[in-house]
C-alpha cells in the first residue's frame, strides 16, 4: 500500500472508531476537521438569470459555505488577472473553450476573504474561456482553487490534481440567437461610452478641499501655542474623507470602464470586431495592465467569429502611420489565426 493509501486508510479506521463508540471519545471531539474540509461549494445562477444570447456574458455564482473556520476564499474577478476557476460544459458541440485555464497568484491581497456562517459569492465570467456557438441548452460545471486554508493560500496546483480544488454541482444555461441589428446597436453604445471615458482623470482640489486646505495651513502657521488641535485634527479628518471620496469615484469610473469592455469582447459579429481592434489599437499603451482594456479586448478577439476580418483589420492598424505599435497591438497581431506565428486560441 502507498503512503497515501496507508494514511486515507488511517483516516478511514478513525472516523470508524470514532462512529462505533458513538463520539464518547474525547480523542474524537477533539479533532475537527480544518476549514477546508468543513466547507463547501455550489454553483448558482447569477441573480437568477440562466437565458442567454450569443454574445452576452454568461455569468454564474460560486457560493462558499463552511461550519467552521479555518478557511479563506480568494474572491478575485479581475477581468485582467489570472483565473482560478476551470470550466466544463456539456453537451460537447455548440461551444468552443477559446483559452486554456489561466492559473496563477492573484496580486491583490485585498481579495482573500475568511469563510464563516455567512455564504461568499464569487460571480464567474464564463466568456473567458468559453464562446457559445449555437443555442441551445446547456450544463455548466467549474473546477475551482479558490477555497484553501489559510496556511496554504500561496500553494498553485493543477486542477486535475489539485487537493484543495472542488468540483460544483451543474449549472443549466439556454443560449438563443443575437439579432444583428441589435449586436450593432449595443457595439455603437459600447463605443461611445468607452470614447466618453478614454481621457485619464485629472485629480484636483475641489472648492470644498481648497478652502479645508486653506484654514489646515493657517492652522498650521500660527504659532504652536495658538493653535488648535482639535480643529487641526477635524480638519484633517474632512480633507481625508473628501480624498477617499474621490479615489472611489475614480476606482467606480475605472470599473465602469472594464465592465462596458468585457461587454463589448463578448460579441461576435463584424461590428463588434471593428470595435475591438480599433480600442485595442489607440489605448494607451499603460505599463499597469490594471487600467487599461486593451487586455481584456485581446481576450475577446478569440470570440469572434469573422478570423479573415481579424487579421486584416490588426494589419492595417500595424501599418497606420498615425498609430503606436503598442504592445497590446503587436499581442493582438501575434495571437491571430492566419498569420504566421500567430495561432487559434
Amino acid at each position: 500500500m502507498t503512503v497515501p493509501g496507508q494514511i486515507r486508510h488511517v483516516r478511514h479506521l478513525f472516523k470508524v472508531s470514532c462512529l462505533a463508540v458513538g463520539f464518547s471519545s474525547g480523542l474524537c471531539l477533539s479533532q475537527p476537521p480544518s476549514g477546508v474540509h468543513n466547507a463547501t461549494v455550489r454553483l448558482e445562477p447569477h441573480e437568477g438569470q440562466t437565458a442567454f444570447k450569443i454574445g452576452d456574458p454568461v455569468i454564474v455564482d460560486l457560493v462558499f459555505t463552511s461550519r467552521s473556520p479555518g478557511a479563506v476564499v480568494k474572491t478575485d474577478n479581475n477581468p485582467v488577472r489570472p483565473l482560478s476557476d476551470g470550466i466544463d460544459v456539456s453537451p460537447d458541440g455548440g461551444w468552443v473553450r477559446t483559452h486554456d485555464t489561466l492559473r496563477g497568484q492573484s496580486t491583490d491581497g485585498n481579495s482573500l476573504a475568511s469563510l464563516s456562517s455567512d455564504p461568499i459569492r464569487v460571480p464567474v465570467l464564463l466568456n473567458r474561456t468559453i464562446t457559445f456557438l449555437k443555442p441551445g441548452h446547456y450544463e455548466v460545471t467549474v473546477t475551482t482553487e479558490r477555497l484553501r486554508n489559510s496556511s496554504d493560500i500561496l500553494r498553485t496546483t493543477p486542477l486535475e490534481d489539485c487537493e484543495p480544488c472542488r468540483k460544483t454541482n451543474s449549472v443549466g444555461i439556454d443560449i438563443s440567437e443575437m439579432d444583428s441589428s441589435e449586436e450593432s446597436a449595443l457595439v455603437a453604445s459600447l463605443s461611445r461610452e468607452l470614447d466618453n471615458t478614454s481621457e485619464p482623470v485629472k485629480i484636483k482640489p475641489t472648492p470644498e478641499a481648497q478652502a479645508l486646505l486653506a484654514q489646515a495651513e493657517e492652522q498650521l502657521t500660527q504659532h504652536p501655542s495658538d493653535q488648535d488641535p482639535e480643529k487641526l485634527k477635524a480638519l484633517t479628518q474632512k480633507l481625508g474623507k473628501l480624498a477617499t471620496e474621490q479615489i472611489a469615484s475614480i476606482q467606480k469610473r475605472a470599473d465602469d470602464r472594464h465592465a462596458t469592455a468585457v461587454r463589448l469582447a463578448c460579441l461576435e459579429g463584424d461590428d463588434a470586431l471593428r470595435a475591438k481592434v480599433h480600442f485595442i489599437a489607440t489605448e494607451e499603451d499603460h505599463a499597469d495592465p490594471n487600467i487599461s482594456i486593451a487586455w481584456i479586448l485581446i481576450d475577446g478577439l478569440a470570440s469572434s467569429r469573422n478570423k479573415q476580418l481579424q487579421l486584416d483589420l490588426l494589419e492595417d492598424a500595424w501599418r497606420n502611420p498615425h498609430l503606436l505599435p503598442t504592445y497590446p497591438l503587436q499581442s493582438a497581431r501575434e495571437i491571430t489565426p492566419g498569420r504566421a506565428g500567430g495561432f487559434i486560441w
